[in-house]
């Protein structure tokens, strides 16, 4: 990360990983494929996105000036991500983190961007979590920052999926497959992080990810100006969006944004956008059909912008400032919190919470450090601690789902149920498509008996998450609980035929069949159980159950005496099987 001009707040570009299959568009709208092979459907003409208000430059901060005005200091904000925690995201084309990297001593050139060190952030990797990214383009980076008459230069560099609903969202590092819609970052999440933060008139949004194109503005106006006096400081004002590809194109590794940096050097850095665009546009066309390619890319370039064309080299009004104290504490409490990320990533929690605290201590609003603070005392289990640093956590951010869905847990953990129900009901207000939301208000639901209710939310989780095993799995034991037999069998089929590797469906399916009375094949379902999982002792406890009402009693002593060999002594089924095998 860069931020100040203290050198410990200095970050550096780490191991270069990627999509082989990338392109850029711009943080306002993207359909996107999670199959780097397929291709997103041409809807260039098509209205914007679903749910994606986009937001004009004049909705941010109305101007009542002409839109032909110098730029009086230039903000930046590069992300890259190449390295995921989730392994599943992570390519073989190690371009994305090198691609931001690239944008970002592009925009330091003194012959290019000519941005101030201090002004432009750099985050790549393990840095760039959802909330990292969210912070830095709002309050406490571009936010704080960037003045109306300023350039905000915003360039991300990630991985992106399409989802069901038709909105499109790009991958931060700590983002989870299973859960995208609660751990990725939606399009109306950055436009209202931007609309209620970023006060400066010129937006210029980047994005180099899998499968993109379809960003679309407000208005029919896309044509960009032409009257252009690379000479004069003086451009006009709003927002301008850049694709690498159309919607129904593949974008080829990092093609497209290495002919744009090339092109915006020209001229000594002082070339206007648009020309820049139109020579990345032909090369990049050029060289997707010529060579190792097997198809053409066409970058698209789409505008909301008044006056003169941007010449994003252009010397700034005024001298670079300072950055403030309040955004210095915030980047200063910024590097322990990342220190103590990588604590908890090496197992050394104790480590994490001194780091924790002393991010604190440097700002006492860091929410993100009072949330993932709490976190780790609800891990070692000191539920106690964890309690008044989620309050505070949730009193800095009251619209983050996932800190509430983790406060309830702890609540739970507390036995403060109707407390711990009433956190997660406002979470799922907050962000109905969460997973781990769905998941944990249902189950709180199933503890207390309320099948229907339970029934009803993990429906709609299964409507977004339609390839969800353990939604099925849930769901086929709320149907158990209601009553539906023939519900519950299906459901737990379902799971399994999902997730044939899970232990946890095997079981379910088994004792539904059970309940349904079919003996044999809950028989074979705990078979493949234990033959997947031969130290759970619960499988071996269930198959027991099965094989007596088999008649196999010799199969049913033997899953009895292997059940109390591996099982918690603590757990109250060992003594009565201890009597029942002494009978057998």
């Amino acid at each position: 990360m860069q931020a100040t001009r203290s050198t410990k707040l200095r970050g550096r570009a780490t191991a270069l990983e990627g999509w082989r299959l990338v392109n850029t568009t711009l943080l306002l709208a993207i359909l996107l494929s999670l199959s780097p092979w397929a291709k997103a459907a041409d809807n260039t003409n098509q209205p914007a996105l679903p749910g994606v208000k986009f937001t004009k430059i004049q909705d941010l901060d109305p101007n009542k000036q002409g839109p032909n005005r110098p730029i009086r200091q230039k903000w930046a904000v590069v992300i890259g991500i190449s390295k995921f925690k989730e392994n599943r995201l992570v390519s073989h084309d190690p371009v994305l983190d090198s691609s931001a990297k690239a944008f970002y001593d592009y925009l330091l050139d003194p012959h290019g961007g000519r941005f101030s060190q201090d002004h432009v952030r750099l985050i790549t990797n393990s840095k760039a979590t959802k909330q990292t990214m969210l912070t830095s383009i709002g309050s406490q980076w571009l936010g704080a920052l960037a003045k109306p008459d300023d350039l905000v230069v915003v360039f991300v560099s990630t991985n992106s999926f399409p989802t069901t609903d038709g909105a499109s969202y790009l991958c931060a590092y700590d983002s989870a497959l299973d859960n995208i819609y609660g751990t990725c970052v939606s399009m109306s999440d950055l436009m209202e992080t931007i609309k209620q933060n970023v006060k400066a008139e010129r937006i210029l949004l980047v994005l180099q990810a899998a499968h993109s194109g379809s960003a679309e503005l407000t208005h029919e106006n896309s044509n960009r100006p032409k009257n252009v006096d690379p000479n004069k400081l003086v451009t006009g004002s709003g927002f301008i969006i850049i694709s690498s590809s159309k919607p129904d194109q593949m974008s080829w590794s990092n093609i497209f944004s290495t002919n744009l940096i090339s092109a915006l050097k020209a001229n000594d850095g002082l070339i206007p956008l648009g020309d820049a665009f139109d020579k990345a546009r032909t090369q990049t066309e050029y060289d997707t059909t010529h060579g190792q390619y097997t198809a053409q890319q066409t970058p698209v370039l789409k505008s909301d912008w008044k006056g003169k064309d941007l010449i994003i080299g252009a010397q700034t009004a005024e001298q670079a400032s300072t950055i403030p104290l309040n955004v210095a504490d915030f980047l200063a409490a910024e590097s322990y919190y990342f220190r103590a990320n990588e604590y908890v990533t090496q197992g050394k929690l104790d480590e994490a919470i001194e780091q924790y605290k002393k991010a604190i201590e440097t700002d006492s609003t860091y929410a993100d450090a009072l949330a993932d603070l709490g976190a780790v005392y609800a891990l070692k289990k000191q539920p106690e601690e964890a309690l008044p640093v989620y309050q505070k956590a949730i009193a800095e951010r009251p619209n983050d789902a996932l800190y509430r869905a983790n406060y309830a847990r702890v609540l739970a953990q507390l036995r403060r149920t109707e407390e711990s129900k009433a956190e997660l009901e406002k979470a799922y207000q907050i962000n109905p498509k969460d997973k781990v939301v769905i998941t944990a208000l249902a189950g709180l639901l199933l503890k207390e008996k309320q099948s229907s209710s339970a029934i009803k939310y993990l429906t709609e989780g299964i409507a977004v998450y339609p390839d969800a095993s353990d939604l099925y799995d849930r769901l086929s034991f709320a149907h158990a609980q209601a009553g539906n037999v023939a519900e519950a069998v299906v459901n737990a089929q379902k799971a399994v035929e999902l997730d044939p590797k899970s232990v946890s469906a095997r079981l379910n399916l088994g004792s539904t069949l059970m309940i349904a009375g079919n003996v044999n094949q809950a028989t074979k379902a705990y078979i493949e159980a234990t033959k997947m999982a031969p130290q759970d002792a619960n499988a071996h406890y269930l198959l027991s159950r099965t094989l007596e009402k088999t008649g196999d009693l010799i199969g049913a002593k033997e899953e009895l005496q292997t059940f109390i060999k591996l099982v918690d002594p603590n757990d109250p089924r060992k003594k009565p099987a201890e009597e029942k095998l002494s009978t057998m």
